[in-house]
């Protein structure tokens, strides 16, 4: 391959460029499951880590990790997703073995600093109980206690909580004083209630009562979730990793977009990117159904449009700087014009247009297939697929016919993300009092569950399991049953179900992941002992803060590279090298974000 220097005409650069990302046919699903299954692998590690050593700690004066733990931080989640999709990607199951050994060597050999803490937890308010009990006359117990005073690193699981008990008993008041004893003392209530995370209380009130959620803060019905925020992180990371290394000849090219028919890595990231912005999207509508807000379809459309106008100038940014740069291009992906930041342009307003007239969370599932399916048909019953596939470019429309009607696509993937967030991102979520689900979750009058965070974790679980399951079924009907192929350049219903049954399948593995290191115990006592910051890699927490921004940056970093280097006579240890410098750019970048406390809203 001749040198950039012998190459005087910069279009045959650009060409040869345009031809190592044509004409692709893709590679195996189950290939690709197994490829980015070493994102969950990576997690798995980082939490072994975190919940027997405490490794990746926050100190109460430091707003960061030590310095090995952010090295650490850093291998796992950027450096291994870098490996498993260059060097180590014909081993995928190998690799995923590598990642995983040293956690079951760490899970046997070591305990839990969580379970501790539970057990703990558990047995002090036992003794505690039992000391209330023998104390008579009392009206009212305040115990401050640490629920880990006795285990090592207890700053880390710590909660600080005080827990109150109010009971009747007669007039006279008993006190018992020292550091390990409670306090009672007199009071003229007649009830036993123990309060402790003011999450726990709130999801409780909501579960548990008639009263409206509204009466819950935002903060409480829509907290931070540490099983979305990797999932989107992660999602992010291999994606802004994979927009640069597919310039590589170390990228395997089954990696690649398909030119037309065919399943690929790259093409399932950007269904992602998309069904992940979908699932977040869904916050600001059950905010305002918590605050019992109803704007206009006027103030609504408003709002979406100028959240939309800096990605649509985005857009239009890159396609000036692509033409005036002679960059490369691949124009059958989604035309000449057009390119994914317009695609994510143009969701907001028609969603939130389509969410008015449909009742947004109530039926946005079926709205996401109804989308899907209509748009099947019209690829199937009418010219539309041989147009967009065979026709001419010599009007707009047929210039930028793939990006046009992928965009129907993409926006059944978007609403189906939104109907996951509109049953994950809650607290108590809305169909957790049906009776099927209230008898697989353990919230029937004769269960020994009583903690209403373990019930919410449990009700997120089984749709994860029932989306999941249902998605993929419907995949399988479309390709084994119609037999219909999946085509990422028109973002055909094949295409949807694949991402969605993925995307779904993946949230309910990380929640997975959570349930086996951060266990929630049935019995309510302790239901406050898991805090967000532990479950979560700060690196991961920092790319999910900023995602549109650092992707933003991914592509500008990726242009860069381009422009200074001939990426195609880079051989696998240079190119290697570059790529991992360009993570540690992006992750750095993310890092000082988070530590100056910016969020850029694009």
């Amino acid at each position: 391959m001749a040198s950039p220097e012998t190459l005087a005409d910069r279009s045959v650069v650009k060409h040869l460029k345009e031809e190592f990302v044509s004409g692709l046919t893709g590679g195996s699903i189950q290939e690709i499951n197994i490829v980015t299954l070493v994102a969950l692998s990576s997690y798995a590690v980082w939490c072994s880590l975190q919940t027997r050593f405490a490794f990746f700690a926050r100190s109460s004066s430091s707003k960061t990790p030590s310095l090995p733990a952010l090295i650490v931080d850093f291998f796992l989640n950027w450096v291994l997703l870098l490996l498993s999709i260059t060097i180590y990607a014909s081993h995928p199951f190998a690799f995923n073995f590598l990642i995983l050994a040293p956690v079951v060597v760490i899970s046997l050999g070591f305990t839990s600093l969580v379970a501790i803490r539970q057990r703990t937890t558990h047995s002090v308010l036992k003794r505690r109980d039992r000391q209330i009990r023998n104390v008579s006359g009392g009206n009212t117990i305040s115990i401050p206690y640490d629920p880990v005073e006795n285990s090592p690193n207890a700053h880390i699981y710590s909660n600080s909580a005080d827990y109150k008990c109010d009971f009747s008993t007669s007039p006279p008041t008993t006190s018992v004083s020292s550091s390990h004893e409670p306090v009672i003392s007199s009071t003229t209530t007649s009830s036993f209630a123990l309060s402790s995370h003011p999450l726990v209380s709130a999801i409780s009130s909501a579960s548990s009562s008639n009263s409206s959620i509204s009466t819950m803060s935002v903060e409480a019905y829509l907290p931070k979730k540490s099983f979305l925020t990797t999932y989107r992180a992660g999602m992010m990371v291999i994606t802004c990793i994979a927009i640069l290394a597919v310039d590589f000849r170390i990228f395997p090219r089954r990696f690649a977009k398909v030119e037309t028919w065919g399943t690929s890595l790259m093409d399932l990231g950007v269904g992602s990117f998309v069904f992940s912005m979908g699932l977040v999207s869904a916050r600001e509508l059950l905010k305002e159904r918590l605050l019992k807000i109803t704007p206009g379809i006027g103030a609504q459309m408003i709002r979406s449009i100028r959240q939309a106008a800096s990605v649509l100038i985005l857009g239009l940014l890159r396609l000036i700087l692509v033409k005036s740069m002679d960059y490369q291009e691949h124009t059958s992906e989604y035309g000449v014009h057009w390119n994914f930041f317009m695609t994510l342009g143009f969701l907001p307003p028609m969603v939130t247009m389509l969410n008015y007239f449909w009742s947004g969370a109530n039926f946005s599932s079926a709205l996401s297939l109804l989308v899907g399916i209509i748009y099947e048909a019209l690829l199937n019953f009418t010219p539309l697929t041989r147009f967009i596939l065979t026709a001419p470019r010599t009007g707009l429309l047929s210039m930028n016919k793939e990006g046009v009607f992928s965009f129907f696509g993409y926006l059944a993937i978007f609403l189906a993300g939104q109907t996951t967030g509109f049953y994950t991102l809650p607290s108590s979520p809305k169909f957790i009092k049906l009776p099927f689900l209230s008898r697989m979750i353990g919230t029937t009058s004769n269960s020994n569950c009583s903690n209403p965070v373990a019930i919410s974790r449990r009700a997120i679980l089984v749709y994860l399991v029932v989306a999941g399951l249902g998605h993929a079924a419907l995949f399988q009907i479309c390709t084994k049953g119609l037999n219909l192929s999946v085509s990422r350049r028109i973002a055909n219903l094949p295409y949807i179900l694949w991402v969605t049954s993925y995307n779904t399948m993946y949230l309910l593995m990380y929640l997975l992941v959570e349930f086996i290191f951060y266990p929630i115990p049935d019995h309510a006592a302790a239901g406050d002992g898991i805090q967000y910051e532990d479950c979560v890699p700060w690196g991961l927490e920092a790319v999910n803060d900023n995602g549109l921004a650092i992707f933003l940056l991914a592509n500008i970093f990726t242009g860069a590279v381009n422009q200074a280097v001939y990426t195609l006579d880079v051989k696998n240890v240079k190119a290697l090298l570059l790529l991992t410098m360009y993570s540690a750019a992006l992750a750095g970048t993310a890092g000082l974000m988070k530590v100056k406390g910016w969020k850029i809203k694009i």
